[in-house]
C-alpha cells in the first residue's frame, strides 16, 4: 500500500489497487511521507469506509481517539463474532471506541452512567443487544487482564444504540433515541387494541419491529412506499379491518411523533404485520407454545419450493401466486418457519414473510392435487417479480 496522507504517528491514509484505506499501527506514520510504501510489519488495523463517508474525514476522526481504545474495541468486535459488515464499519468502530474511552474515564473516577432504556433496548433490539453484551464481555476480559476496572453491564445499552444507529447510518444517536421511544409506544398500541401480551422474541413481533425501523428510515429519507392505492394494499386492508383500524391509530401516532403522514401503502403493510401478530399470538394463547400449524399427516401430498423472486413472497409475486392457487379446486396450504397459510389468500401468504431463497412447503389432502402442487412449486421458484 502507498501512503496518501499522514495524520499522525499512528494513522495514515493509504491506497492499494482496491482503493483508499485507513491504516493504523503504532509508529506507522512516524517520519513517513506521501508516496512511500507502508511497512507491513507496522500495520495493526485496516479500515475501509463503506457507508459513503470520506475516508479522509474518517481518518481524521481516528486521530482524536487513543489507538489503545481503537484496538480494544476492534478486538472485542472481532471476538464477538459480529457480521463482517458490522465488524469492518469504520464509523461504528470509531463511535464505539469514543464511547468506551469516556466510559473508562468515568469508571476511573468512580462514576457510572445510568441508562433508563434497558427494558426497551433489550426487547426492541434483541439481536443488537446480544451483540453488545458479547462486545462488552470481551472488553471487560481485556480490561481484567490489564488490571483495569471493568465496565458495568449497563454499558451494553449504549453499545446497542450505537449498533442500531450504525445500521441506518443516521450520523448521530438522536434519531435512534426517538425511534426507540416510538417503537415501544406502537407495540403497546397493539397490545391494548387486542388485549394481548406480546413476546418481543417472537418471529412476528421481530418482523414488525424490523419493518418499523426501516419505515422510520424511509420517513427520514422522504422515500415512503407509494403505489397510488395499489390493489394489493386495498386487498390487505379489506381482509383484516380490525388490524387496519389499529394500523391507522399507529399511523396517527407516527405522524404526531415524527411529523410525517403515512401513505396508504405504508398503512397497508402495517396492517399486514399487525394481522400476522394477532394471528400468531392468538394461537399461542390457546396452545401455550409457539404456533405450530403445519399438519403432520404423512398421507398428505407435499412439495417444497425455494422462493425465486428477488422480493420474496411480497406484493406482486404474492398476488400472482395466490391468483394461481385460487384457480384450483383444492384446499392448498403453504407453510414457512412453523406457520401455515391458505395458498389462495394474499393476506395470509404475505404474512408468512418468506424471502428470496427461503424454502416453503405446499400441502394438500387431495390425492389428485399432485399436478397442481407441481405447477405452483415451479411457479414459486421463478422470479415472479420480473414477470
Amino acid at each position: 500500500m502507498e501512503i496518501l496522507r499522514v495524520f499522525n504517528n499512528n494513522v495514515v491514509l493509504a491506497k492499494d489497487p482496491a482503493g483508499e484505506k485507513i491504516v493504523t499501527g503504532r509508529g506507522i506514520g512516524f517520519q513517513a511521507r506521501p508516496g512511500q510504501a507502508i511497512d507491513a510489519s507496522r500495520i495493526t488495523r485496516v479500515f475501509v469506509p463503506a457507508d459513503g463517508r470520506d475516508p479522509d474525514y474518517v481518518a481524521s476522526l481516528l486521530t482524536e481517539i487513543p489507538l489503545a481504545h481503537v484496538n480494544l474495541v476492534t478486538d472485542a468486535v472481532a471476538a464477538a463474532g459480529l457480521p463482517d459488515s458490522t465488524a469492518q464499519n469504520a464509523s461504528l468502530l470509531i463511535a464505539l471506541a469514543d464511547h468506551i474511552g469516556f466510559a473508562l474515564s468515568r469508571a476511573a473516577s468512580g462514576q457510572h452512567a445510568t441508562y433508563p432504556l434497558l427494558a426497551e433496548v433489550s426487547q426492541l433490539y434483541g439481536e443488537e443487544y446480544r451483540q453488545a453484551q458479547r462486545i462488552l464481555s470481551h472488553i471487560n476480559d481485556a480490561l481484567a487482564q490489564r488490571g483495569i476496572e471493568q465496565l458495568p453491564h449497563s454499558e451494553a445499552v449504549a453499545l446497542t444504540l450505537h449498533l442500531v444507529n450504525a445500521g441506518f447510518s443516521t450520523g448521530d444517536l438522536s434519531f435512534t433515541y426517538t425511534m426507540t421511544g416510538v417503537l415501544q409506544q406502537l407495540v403497546s398500541i397493539i397490545e391494548s387494541d387486542f388485549s394481548l401480551t406480546l413476546d418481543p422474541d417472537s418471529v412476528s413481533v421481530g418482523r414488525f419491529i424490523t419493518h418499523l425501523r426501516y419505515l422510520f428510515v424511509r420517513i427520514a429519507n422522504h422515500e415512503q412506499l407509494d403505489e397510488h392505492h395499489s390493489a394489493i394494499g386495498q386487498a390487505i386492508r379489506d381482509s383484516s379491518p380490525e388490524a387496519y383500524q389499529c394500523a391507522q391509530r399507529i399511523a396517527s401516532v407516527i405522524e404526531l411523533r415524527l411529523g410525517a403522514e403515512l401513505t396508504e401503502d405504508e398503512v397497508s403493510y402495517l396492517t399486514l404485520h399487525i394481522a400476522r401478530i394477532v394471528h400468531t399470538t392468538g394461537a399461542q394463547r390457546y396452545t401455550g407454545t409457539r404456533t405450530e400449524n403445519i399438519r403432520k399427516d404423512p398421507t398428505m401430498i407435499t412439495r417444497t419450493a425455494t422462493i425465486g423472486s428477488s422480493v420474496g413472497l411480497h406484493a406482486r409475486p404474492a398476488s400472482l401466486f395466490t391468483q394461481a392457487a385460487g384457480e384450483y379446486d383444492y384446499d392448498i396450504t403453504i407453510s414457512f418457519d412453523g406457520e401455515e397459510a391458505d395458498a389462495a389468500s394474499i393476506l395470509e401468504v404475505m404474512t408468512l414473510g418468506a424471502k428470496h431463497g427461503d424454502v416453503v412447503t405446499l400441502t394438500c389432502e387431495d390425492d389428485e392435487a399432485a399436478g397442481a402442487l407441481d405447477e405452483l412449486a415451479a411457479m414459486l421458484e421463478r422470479d415472479l417479480d420480473a414477470e
